[in-house]
């Protein structure tokens, strides 16, 4: 008599097991398949590692690099994405740079010495971004710092970098 009500009480508890175990695959299937289904957006971070790129070409150790003057001041003939090592590849319609370079004593007037590669059209989204209404445009990042030159001269520098890449990254 106490085997038999063993062997019930295993059947019983069999069930449990596999219900158990059901429930617990289930669970993880859903989980796995929820976290590869989530968007991500990665263009903000590129955006910002493209700004740090920049900066460390244009100014390294707080001094400004020598390739940006010439003998009459700025250079004009300064090509960033050669001496920044950037490559926009094929998609040079997915990103903007716009650098600016303002006089430390006076912050409200911009140097007329500005660098821009890629597409402009992509400065309005900026603005746009501001609302926040809209999740799909580009990815706007501004970032500032101050550097010299080696004659000790202050520069205000602003970088802006933009990147559009709304089909590979956001949904």
């Amino acid at each position: 008599m106490i085997l038999k009500n063993k062997r019930g009480a295993e059947k019983i508890i069999s069930v449990y097991w596999f219900a158990i175990l059901i429930l617990v695959a289930g669970g993880i299937f859903v989980m796995v398949a929820n976290f590869h289904n989530s968007l991500y957006d990665v263009r903000e971070l590129e955006a910002e590692i493209m700004i740090n790129q920049v900066s460390d070409c244009l100014s390294y150790g707080g001094k400004l690099n020598e390739d940006l003057f010439d003998e009459n001041g700025f250079n004009e003939e300064f090509k960033i994405l050669e001496k920044c090592y950037l490559n926009f590849g094929n998609g040079k319609e997915e990103y903007y740079l716009e650098i600016e370079f303002y006089n430390f004593e006076n912050l409200e007037e911009s140097l007329n010495f500005k660098i821009s590669e890629g597409n402009i059209n992509l400065k309005a989204d900026c603005e746009i971004q501001k609302s926040k209404e809209y999740g799909t445009i580009s990815k706007c990042v501004e970032k500032t710092f101050y550097s010299l030159d080696n004659d000790k001269n202050e520069f205000f520098i602003k970088i802006l970098s933009i990147i559009r890449k709304t089909e590979k990254n956001a949904k």
